[in-house]
């Protein structure tokens, strides 16, 4: 899975529709997405910490059926924002 693009998804990055329908999302949002670290934790969940290329920190936390939730600093309100969705491989 590549973690570029489920930050890139959480970030609205993406040409990713607000339904609930399946969409195929590809590309390298490397760029777009800023730096990020990861790491695994003891449940077997990936978290991933970053600042986007705004300057506002984010955590998204991807677990191992592909669950995610996002925590999305907002600019507007000074405050976070969650995003949420399910994640899996094309094939």
């Amino acid at each position: 899975m590549l973690m570029s693009t489920v930050i890139a998804v959480a970030l609205g990055l993406t040409p990713a529709q607000d339904n609930n329908g399946v969409q195929l999302v590809s590309g390298d949002y490397s760029t777009q997405i800023g730096r990020y670290s990861q790491f695994v934790d003891h449940r077997g969940k990936t978290h991933l910490n970053g600042i986007d290329r705004r300057g506002l920190r984010y955590e998204v936390v991807v677990d191992k059926h592909g669950n995610v939730e996002a925590s999305l600093a907002d600019a507007a309100s000074f405050g976070y924002h969650t995003v949420s969705f399910r994640v899996q491989e094309a094939g």
